[in-house]
């Protein structure tokens, strides 16, 4: 019997592939896409704009250079507009922008790229910095699709989240950037669920850490200058001068960023282009980071900490001064 059951289910593979594998036709579809002066957001937009799709690319700077090099690379399909994600009537004039332009296109897919960080340890980091990032990670893929869902319905659409491998393992001292993208997540497996009524798809796409302005050594250090230089003198006392100095350098460090960012692009059209596309893309620069990223998730909570406190006292990390003298 069991024989017989397995044989079925192997018989029946074929045609699962198949249907997993079917792709909607992109001519007379159109995808939104926030954040696209630079890093994925410009790459996702060439991307798809070579591949038949409508794209509005929106840009908080639509004079930008990298906007400007958006128009010179891409077809007269790809539109440029303002978009700043942090912002209800900005949102609103941007969805009516998209409505106005579709001509006979459907809005099929948005996809939610914009993304910045701000602050680093907790206790020196600045509420306004948890604020900021809130408001863009999270707050703004909220906004931008009650906007747009409107359309999206229409169409049977989708909604495409990029967030970030730190919405499901928290690293270390980046707290604010953590938070949203966990908030990030938690949005997207709501959403899942209240869209699926209309036949629609959410899909999260959850990268590691790729070289983008973002992950940038020098952008990092100027980032971390600006936090701690605000923070109370007593606590900078605390963590003492050589702890924030060898932070900074270390912290360049940990976290080597991969050049590879095309990586993400057949994930992207995956989620887009594929009629049951997956609900989650975990995308990892080869397969040794992706195991390592597995193995650290399923570790017990005091396995974490032990394999974070030995890996940055390797990097040269010290401890605060002020642990030196409890201890």
């Amino acid at each position: 019997m069991r024989l017989e059951q397995n044989a079925t289910a192997d018989a029946r593979n074929p045609n699962e592939d198949k249907r997993r594998a079917e792709k909607v036709q992109p001519y007379g579809k159109s995808v939104l896409i926030t954040g696209c002066a630079r890093g994925f957001g410009k790459l996702i937009a060439q991307h798809l704009d070579s591949k038949g799709f409508q794209v509005f690319a929106s840009c908080l700077n639509p004079d930008s250079p990298g906007a400007d090099d958006l128009r010179k690379r891409c077809s007269s399909r790809l539109q440029i507009l303002q978009l700043d994600v942090t912002k209800d009537e900005s949102v609103e004039k941007a969805a009516q922008f998209v409505k106005a332009n579709l001509g006979s296109s459907e809005l099929w897919a948005v996809i939610n790229n914009a993304g910045i960080q701000k602050g680093f340890i907790t206790e020196l980091t600045r509420i306004q910095d948890f604020q900021d990032t809130m408001e863009v990670n999270a707050f703004g893929q909220v906004r931008v699709t009650k906007a747009f869902l409107p359309l999206l319905r229409k169409s049977r659409g989708r909604v495409v989240n990029i967030s970030s491998i730190a919405g499901r393992i928290a690293p270390p001292m980046c707290g604010a950037y953590t938070m949203s993208k966990f908030a990030s997540i938690g949005f997207t497996e709501t959403l899942r669920h209240e869209l699926d009524m209309w036949g629609m798809k959410v899909i999260s796409i959850e990268p590691e850490f790729f070289e983008t302005d973002l992950v940038a050594e020098k952008n990092i250090w100027m980032r971390v200058d600006d936090t701690f230089v605000s923070a109370d003198e007593d606590v900078r006392k605390d963590y003492g001068e050589e702890f924030l100095r060898k932070f900074k350098t270390v912290l360049g460090r940990a976290f080597p960023p991969s050049p590879n960012m095309h990586i993400l692009l057949g994930d992207i059209e995956s989620a887009v282009s594929l009629k049951n596309p997956d609900a989650v893309y975990k995308i990892y620069r080869n397969p040794l980071i992706k195991f390592l990223g597995n193995v650290f998730e399923s570790c017990p909570e005091e396995c974490q900490i032990f394999l974070k406190n030995a890996y940055f006292r390797i990097l040269g990390l010290p401890k605060p001064e002020e642990v030196n003298k409890i201890h």
